[in-house]
């Protein structure tokens, strides 16, 4: 196809990128009901900043950087629990050590404060879940299972170094956050999806999700995505099937919709893995109001520099899901009949660098999407 219109200039990360497939033509039911734009106001960068901006990445999510202060308080029995987080003020550390505490629920509701974040410290002791509704808490080391996961609610947040596995929802759950992190943690074996965020400007780094589970007719995927300002890069999502299942779901690494949920835009997806994975390397619908809130003239979501290796008939899905950069990702897969679809009006996309394996199409896009469309150096073209 011509070339109609080139929107960015070069993007900062390497490219880099492999395969994906799949048939998720389907919406998948969410983990959480309510998915509406934090009440706060923005803060620090501007989430329309997209990552090519003169400032590169945006790499200011995330809690104030602070070194942890020494353990204020060591907890080695589970009815010790509440009384220490009770206890906890700006600037506290807590260890978590020893003891039985594989039938507990963690739950913070009271705040740290900027530069003086409370800290809850595990040496890999089992809890059953753990909830944060507050702001400017780092969370590390805990390994969570049986419960609802690791959910979070706030500002300012920082999620590392943990294990979730066998949870009965998803592994990790930010819901309207803003400025946080979730960094180098491990989910296996959980409800629905693995690690769901929404909110402005959450960073997604070096996690390993695997083994997503469908349950009650669900879905089964590695991470969903809604908001603005994220930046997704360097993780693995692995191993997740489609079978064995009376009802199928539809495995994706990654994906977004907009049915009751903020526009997503400005968002970054960048340096991943995906492989093993029933479906989809990247999903994005808007087949309730086509993502109508996303401010013209920024790139929705910019994908680059991934490697899909998945099972369905294409890595990429856009469907009504304008302005997506996918750059210099390459796509492979046992059932791949082309590695990018775009269709349904889903105009403005830049589509550059990308390959497919085995001499398979690397795009399919319709009529309808070809209005400021940007295509080339794909391979096969």
């Amino acid at each position: 196809m011509g070339q109609v219109l080139h929107r960015m200039a070069p993007i900062w990360v390497p490219a880099l990128a492999l395969v994906m497939a799949a048939g998720c033509g389907g919406r998948s039911s969410p983990v959480s009901p309510s998915l509406q734009p934090s009440p706060r106001p923005p803060s620090g960068p501007n989430p329309a900043a997209g990552p090519n901006s003169a400032a590169g990445p945006n790499s200011a999510a995330g809690p104030s950087q602070e070194r942890p202060a020494p353990c204020a308080h060591t907890v080695s029995q589970a009815e010790q629990v509440p009384a220490a987080l009770d206890a906890a003020s700006p600037g506290t550390t807590l260890c978590f050590t020893g003891g039985d505490m594989s039938s507990t629920d963690v739950t913070m509701t009271h705040s740290g404060a900027p530069n003086r974040l409370i800290t809850l410290r595990s040496d890999g002791v089992a809890v059953r879940s753990i909830h944060i509704t507050a702001d400017h808490v780092v969370i590390e080391g805990f390994t969570v299972a049986g419960g609802e996961g690791i959910f979070l609610n706030g500002d300012d947040l920082a999620i590392r170094h943990n294990t979730v596995h066998d949870t009965q929802r998803s592994g990790i759950t930010c819901e309207r956050c803003q400025n946080s992190i979730i960094d180098s943690n491990t989910v296996q074996h959980v409800d629905t999806v693995g690690i769901w965020i929404d909110g402005q400007r959450i960073t997604v780094s070096h996690n390993k999700v695997s083994d997503t589970l469908a349950r009650d007719n669900g879905d089964a995927d590695g991470m969903r995505f809604f908001g603005s300002g994220h930046r997704i890069t360097e993780n693995t999502v692995t191993d997740i099937s489609d079978r064995g299942y009376a009802n199928p779901p539809h495995p994706d690494c990654f994906q977004t919709y907009d049915d009751n949920s903020p526009p997503t835009f400005d968002v970054l997806i960048a340096g991943n893995t995906c492989r093993n994975v029933g479906a989809q390397c990247l999903i994005a619908t808007g087949d309730q109001r086509g993502n109508s809130g996303a401010p013209t003239g920024v790139p929705s979501i910019t994908f680059v520099d991934n490697t899909c290796a998945t099972n369905g008939a294409q890595a990429v899905n856009l469907r009504r899901w304008p302005n997506v950069e996918v750059r210099d990702n390459r796509i492979s897969g046992p059932n791949v009949t082309r590695g990018i679809i775009i269709i349904d009006d889903s105009t403005g996309c830049v589509v550059i660098g990308n390959s497919t394996d085995g001499g398979r199409p690397t795009l399919d896009i319709d009529n309808s999407s070809k209005p400021g469309a940007h295509v080339e150096h794909n391979s096969p073209g």
